[in-house]
């Protein structure tokens, strides 16, 4: 059973997924909880404070997700091929499809971050957490490369644009050419 705060988030999320972002509010979330916006405010402050703790929330269980992926390439039995690894890896960072929540979310930090210093913060500290998995899993998937920093830097940037470009109308077709550029940038 969830939490009343996971509650909150949960269906900020659905909210975000149904009907975007510009319909979320404080009271359309308060009237679908059966609560006041007061109650949220309380406990979330702004709408930013409630963005932010969704985006939060969301991304850690982006973090299980992507768990297992770096266990099995820690385990190094070269138990499937090693650029599998990172394409699973993908899998978990790319948006879904157009209506995908977290990375309505994240369009929505990455304008709003270089005049809030607050969600900037909460962007390079969600955007670190993914880089040093990810540089985790390429030392273990592909050892024989030698600049996993670099890599990193460059497959998130990819993944960031496509990303951006599934949640606005790239779908899950966009996602499936996304994961083969993927394999593409590995081979190359």
């Amino acid at each position: 059973m969830e939490r009343p705060r996971e509650q909150v988030l949960t269906a900020a999320l659905d909210m975000v997924a149904e009907h975007g972002l510009g319909k979320l509010t404080m009271a359309s979330l308060a009237a679908r909880l059966g609560t006041s916006g007061g109650h949220l405010l309380y406990y979330f402050k702004t709408r930013d404070g409630l963005l932010l703790e969704t985006l939060r929330w969301s991304e850690a269980g982006y973090a299980d997700q992507r768990a297992p992926v770096l266990e099995s390439a820690a385990a190094g039995g070269r138990q499937r091929p090693d650029v599998t690894a990172v394409v699973d890896f993908a899998d978990v960072y790319l948006a879904i499809d157009e209506k995908d929540p977290r990375w309505q979310l994240w369009l929505e930090l990455w304008a709003r971050a270089p005049y809030h210093p607050e969600l900037a913060e909460a962007q390079r500290e969600i955007d670190s957490s993914w880089h040093v998995d990810l540089v985790r899993l390429l030392s273990d998937a592909l050892p024989e490369r030698t600049d996993h920093e670099g890599l990193s830097e460059r497959l998130r940037a990819m993944w960031d644009g496509l990303s951006v470009g599934i949640v606005t109308g790239g779908g899950r077709r966009l996602r499936s050419t996304a994961l083969d550029h993927t394999v593409a940038v590995l081979a190359g």
